[in-house]
């Protein structure tokens, strides 16, 4: 149905297949609040508006998009197995370990900014919405059973990283690249609207980072795999130490200390050498690309 139709056109329709499944999502919720009043506000409650959102605001859009576009949706996102797959899952984990560093320091720089006298009103703004956010990730990280552990890593580790790598980097990025015809502009449009689209502008700089560095594993091996893999390690790292360390969690503690200089040469060489990793990734892939042409 939308084969032949422009990239823009396929774009504008993705992004109100998702608008409207936020609409469907939130009128859901609704109605479940209204016929169960003691529901809502649960931690049960939040998961399931997590899971509503997963599904209708992000992962069927882009199937929909896809299926309507033709051929089978889940390949034409990437989703597809290749005889170097476990290397390149490997180069994938090696790359979160040396991009990681980086990313948080801009982290604790992004979130230590202080805006001009004239700009207080909007960070406080920014502030509360950035604590509310806070408080709704404190209650789904403060369960202490097996089962809170587990339905986080289903729910905040495997399933986000499964829906959004989906829908921005297998539907979004191609859309854009091709629309773009650019592939570095169109991987740090999707990690911009990536970013902006959590609504945390204290956390907007490192996930925009993470968001290009998810853009360019796809961009360059055109196997979603691998930044669902850098996505999932991600986040399961923050709800595993979280559950084991508690409020002894060093991740919180380390986000209130101030920068210093010493700093700048760990992001410095964290960004060089995921610069590089990425370099030999890419020639890797064209190596392999070249060999079965």
């Amino acid at each position: 149905m939308l084969e032949h139709s422009a990239q823009r056109t396929k774009v504008a329709y993705l992004l109100l297949f998702s608008l409207m499944g936020s609409f469907l999502a939130g009128a859901l919720l609704h109605m479940i609040g209204m016929s169960y009043p003691a529901f809502t506000g649960t931690i049960w409650y939040y998961r399931l508006t997590i899971l509503l959102q997963d599904l209708l605001v992000m992962f069927l859009p882009a199937y929909t998009l896809y299926r309507w576009i033709g051929g089978t949706p889940m390949k034409r996102m990437g989703l597809k197995r290749t005889g170097k797959l476990p290397l390149a899952l490997l180069v994938t984990l090696l790359v979160f370990a040396v991009s990681y560093p980086g990313i948080a320091v801009v982290a604790r720089w992004n979130e230590q900014m202080v805006l001009p006298d004239a700009l207080r009103g909007v960070e406080n703004w920014m502030r509360q919405m950035e604590d509310a956010l806070r408080q709704l990730t404190d209650l789904f990280l403060s369960g202490e059973s097996w089962i809170d552990l587990l339905m986080n890593l289903f729910l905040v580790a495997a399933t986000a990283a499964f829906v959004e790598e989906i829908f921005f980097r297998g539907a979004l990025q191609q859309l854009l690249e091709r629309w773009f015809r650019k592939g570095h502009l169109a991987v740090w449009v999707t990690a911009f609207i990536f970013s902006a689209i959590h609504l945390q502008f204290f956390g907007f700089f490192p996930r925009l980072l993470m968001g290009a560095v998810l853009g360019y594993l796809f961009l360059y091996s055109g196997n979603l795999w691998l930044p669902m893999l850098y996505h999932f390690v991600n986040n399961a790292s923050v709800v595993v130490i979280t559950f084991f360390c508690g409020e002894n969690n060093f991740l919180e503690q380390l986000e209130k200390k101030p920068l210093t200089w010493g700093a700048i040469p760990v992001m410095i060489a964290s960004g060089v050498l995921t610069y590089f990793i990425f370099l030999r990734f890419k020639r890797l892939i064209d190596d392999q690309k070249h060999d079965s042409d």
